[in-house]
């Protein structure tokens, strides 16, 4: 379901956008701009479309007009076009890169923060009444459109067909987005326009025009930001020297992770560029594929002096979330300690705030903690007092935000914040050596904690290991070798000192169906003979192991090898 148009997610969309509604207003809009009394649009449209119609007849706007007649003067424009050029460069330029992930035709419009048209890419058949840099698109010159209704309201609007209030208009899916600097201080606006025809008119293509547009609405902002910072740094040698410090530093803060594959050495790099930064991350992947460890190194990088400070969102009772988040004075409520409590944000000053499984944060309390990204201050429950807080957010999650949104479970103004900068981490099973490399990076830490010679990883072992799916990632990978280093009885790791629990998550595959890697496989659910033989490949021929590992006897085992003729050497 599309959010409502008087939805306080920071959206603003019309939520019935099929094309027989979308006719009926259009006809009903010829009769109301004729009749001299005032037609109840109550019903018909939004309160806050309604309300634009209303003045914009009360103006005495032109609904049939063919072209824009409000120009602002070429001296004017053109320092506009100055004090505006790294804005409209950069909002062009981000544009046209993430234009093949929308994949409809698009035209993009640039304004300022008063409505004046700043430029615009050419595309003849969505754009009507001959839009040129210097037109002013208010509502008191061109009446109801999404750049009139983001003016007004501050936030994104997506405005479809007839709602407009001209008629030139009515073709356009529009998609406009306020653009502001760190302060919240307005910049301008960002409009994309989709043909009402090109965009199939379903809750999912509407949220993914949305999506798309916020992002590059955030992206432009952060590179805005970026840009602004940047001024600050010297030159020349000092900006050399400086950059090679950096570098070192940043060496230095991802040494703990490990791995050669090219799939973590460029997320690495990815993270590494996202620590210059001060934006948020969102770090997304599977359950044990290090999304802390790289929270952590991101704080360590970005040279913040405040501390690294984690909450799990999933960890705590959805009652207590908040007063750990945003602490409380005495007695705020029952159970609460008498001198009260700092909470995690505020202990993140000048730092980095890292909270885990984001996507369990109560739906309650996420409006409250999107005031304190925007407006960088915290109160305490049961205080009125604001205390200014600065801090770097990073978050992460195991499961689909997006999806969260569409189901109405997470807020879609606080995702479209968390996702300006996304580091998405690639699964254990994807990253080839890097498995190996692993695993004996954990059995030598352990071997040097206990003071015991180093461990060797048997062939049939890293057999294993490089082809098993490792749901668990990486923290099972290393639980699995603690285990095998606390078990073993001589220095190499063999299949029977492996923990029992990794084979519940083998199963066979298909004999038919093409494999780059050694099925997973089943016991009981396959045949005898294709379970027998996935075990044998699998421990390298090792008829006692490959017994184990399908639960059948030794003797069995190679009574079943001699009766299907499994040839092994």
């Amino acid at each position: 379901m599309v959010l409502s148009l008087n939805d306080d997610q920071g959206v603003l969309t019309t939520p019935r956008v099929d094309m027989d509604s979308l006719k009926a207003i259009s006809l009903f809009k010829d009769s109301f701009v004729k009749k001299d009394q005032n037609t109840t649009l109550a019903g018909l449209l939004e309160p806050e479309v309604a309300n634009s119609w209303q003045r914009c007849k009360k103006m005495e706007i032109d609904p049939y007009m063919e072209k824009l007649t409000y120009m602002c003067r070429s001296m004017e424009l053109n320092a506009l076009l100055r004090d505006k050029r790294k804005f409209i460069d950069l909002t062009k330029i981000y544009f046209n890169a993430l234009l093949p992930l929308l994949n409809i035709p698009t035209t993009l419009t640039i304004f300022d923060e008063n409505g004046t048209l700043l430029d615009l890419t050419d595309q003849p058949r969505l754009l009507r009444l001959n839009p040129h840099s210097g037109s002013i698109w208010r509502e008191e010159t061109v009446g109801t459109s999404s750049t009139s209704l983001c003016l007004e309201y501050g936030k994104t609007v997506l405005l479809a067909g007839s709602r407009h209030y001209c008629k030139a208009l009515e073709h356009q899916l529009a998609t406009t987005s306020p653009v502001c600097d760190a302060q919240g201080n307005k910049l301008g606006a960002i409009t994309t326009i989709n043909h009402i025809n090109d965009a199939t008119l379903d809750d999912d293509t509407l949220h993914r025009i949305l999506l798309w547009t916020n992002t590059l609405r955030y992206t432009v902002e952060s590179q805005l930001e970026l840009l602004k910072r940047s001024h600050s740094v010297g030159s020349g040698n000092t900006l050399h020297h400086s950059r090679f410090e950096e570098d070192r530093t940043l060496d230095r803060s991802f040494a703990g992770i490990k791995g050669e594959s090219p799939q973590i050495q460029t997320t690495v790099r990815t993270a590494a560029r996202f620590a210059r930064t001060d934006n948020g991350i969102l770090i997304t992947g599977e359950s044990g594929t290090g999304k802390e460890m790289f929270a952590q190194a991101v704080h360590q990088a970005s040279g913040r002096r405040g501390s690294f400070v984690a909450i799990n969102c999933a960890a705590l009772p959805s009652n207590l979330i908040a007063s750990e988040l945003f602490g409380y004075v005495g007695g705020a409520f029952t159970g609460a300690e008498n001198k009260g409590r700092v909470g995690k944000i505020e202990l993140a000053h000048e730092g980095t705030l890292f909270l885990d499984e984001i996507g369990d944060m109560p739906l309650e309390i996420q409006p409250t903690f999107l005031r304190v990204l925007e407006d960088k201050k915290v109160m305490r429950l049961g205080s009125n007092k604001d205390v200014h807080v600065d801090f770097r957010l990073v978050a992460a999650t195991n499961c689909d935000l997006f999806k969260l949104v569409q189901e109405k479970k997470f807020r879609a103004d606080l995702y479209y914040r968390l996702e300006i900068l996304q580091l998405a981490l690639p699964p254990l099973r994807e990253r080839g050596q890097d498995i190996v490399l692993m695993a004996n990076y954990f059995l030598e830490d352990n071997c040097r904690k206990a003071g015991r010679p180093p461990f060797m990883l048997s062939r049939e072992v890293e057999a294993f290991i490089l082809n098993y799916p490792w749901p668990g990632n990486i923290r099972q990978l290393k639980n699995a070798m603690v285990y095998a280093a606390n078990i073993c009885e001589d220095q190499v790791i063999k299949m029977q000192d492996l923990p029992a629990s990794l084979y519940r998550n083998i199963k066979v595959q298909n004999p038919n169906e093409p494999s780059d890697k050694f099925p997973q496989m089943t016991s009981i659910q396959e045949t005898e003979e294709e379970m027998i033989r996935k075990a044998l490949t699998l421990t390298g021929n090792n008829v006692r192991t490959a017994a184990k590992l399908v639960g059948l006897s030794k003797t069995t085992v190679y009574r079943k090898i001699k009766e299907y003729n499994i040839e092994i050497s």
